[in-house]
């Protein structure tokens, strides 16, 4: 069986510089604490919201907040999922 032509490079392989080989450095993983840190933000706003719900709102100090006591509750869901991202 005939063979196929090889194609002739005009130019030269691409080669990276002597000098210039970097590793990208990775970061650390996280610490152990890290993810306990998570879960208490998530287990303290659905704890949070389900307190404001069964009380009626009329927890000492839940009250005076009215319906921003839902933002609060959700503010540390929020705030776990935006920790959780930053997690190696």
């Amino acid at each position: 069986m005939p063979e196929s032509r090889r194609r002739k490079s005009k130019k030269p392989a691409a080669t990276a510089p002597q000098g210039s080989t970097r590793t990208p450095k990775r970061k650390p993983p996280s610490p152990p604490w890290f993810g306990a840190m998570i879960l208490a933000f998530f287990l303290i706003g659905i704890a949070y919201l389900l307190v404001y719900y069964f009380s009626d709102g009329g927890v000492l100090g839940m009250e005076s907040l009215g319906g921003w006591n839902i933002l609060v509750g959700f503010g540390f869901v929020v705030v776990g999922l935006a920790v959780s991202t930053q997690w190696r």
